[in-house]
């Protein structure tokens, strides 16, 4: 009997970057939610563009936003893993290093670039819908517990970071693909996977008792952790192999189908 239901967003229900869910996904996890099972968005993304897309169940749902390092319930979220504030700051300067990067800051509740007038922050408040402060340049870092880092490139986001793994930071920090212009940086051991094993473990659910929905390299450990794996057909083929199942994508409503047979 499945008991929890997890889901990424951007290439797995929508289109990268946009708005446009099916607003029948909202009815469907209505009637979910009533049959008792749990149901939990996650997502790259901050909580504040999250809210916007499932505003109409969000007080039904859990979230795992900033690739699971966030959980929020009923509006109240916690950091499971923050980065340490130097490891932090020393990640920022080698992003102003590198020529062509952007990169964002992420807290619990916040969100920082170093500057407003970028592609990077147009794409963040105009397309994802985040809340995005600009922090005023390179060196102003806010002093909060770091959730997330990303950063940035329109080309070749996982060969620079590739190279930052290489430096100092392998075996220190965790560096997910997200999308083709974004890497997401974390604690080791976190990940959408970690959420929904914290979720589980909280709720005193079984992981066979869990599905799971995905389309990227970030959703490969909540694929691997739930009881059943999803990959949407245009997932990467990495994604595709670390599942049980490969489904239509979000174009053809593949999640939407597959949730109406838990109704």
């Amino acid at each position: 009997m499945v008991k929890l239901i997890m889901t990424d967003i951007d290439g797995t229900l929508i289109p990268d970057g946009t708005m446009d869910i099916n607003p029948e996904y909202f009815e469907v996890i209505e009637k979910l939610v009533e049959k008792g099972i749990i149901f939990v968005v996650a997502s790259g993304r901050h909580m504040s563009s999250v809210k916007k897309v499932f505003a109409p169940v969000l007080d039904k749902i859990w979230v795992a936003s900033q690739n699971g390092n966030v959980l929020t319930y009923h509006g109240k979220s916690r950091i499971i893993k923050s980065i340490p504030q130097e490891w932090g700051r020393e990640m920022w300067r080698q992003f102003s290093k590198l020529k062509g990067v952007e990169g964002v800051l992420d807290t619990a509740t916040e969100m920082y670039c170093p500057f407003e007038e970028t592609s990077m922050y147009k794409i963040l408040a105009d397309e994802y819908h985040f809340n995005v402060t600009g922090t005023g340049g390179w060196n102003q870092v806010p002093e909060e517990d770091f959730s997330m880092m990303t950063l940035y490139h329109p080309q070749s986001a996982e060969n620079i970071c590739k190279e930052l793994v290489e430096d100092k930071w392998k075996g220190k920090l965790e560096f997910l693909t997200s999308g083709k212009y974004w890497v997401d940086i974390v604690m080791p051991e976190v990940g959408k996977g970690t959420a929904l094993e914290e979720i589980c473990r909280q709720l005193g659910i079984a992981p066979e008792e869990t599905i799971a929905f995905g389309d990227n390299l970030n959703d490969i450990s909540m694929i691997q952790s739930a009881g059943k794996g999803y990959a949407v057909n245009t997932a990467r083929e990495e994604t595709k192999k670390a599942a049980d199942e490969v489904i239509p994508g979000y174009a053809e409503n593949g999640v939407l189908e597959v949730l109406k047979t838990f109704l």
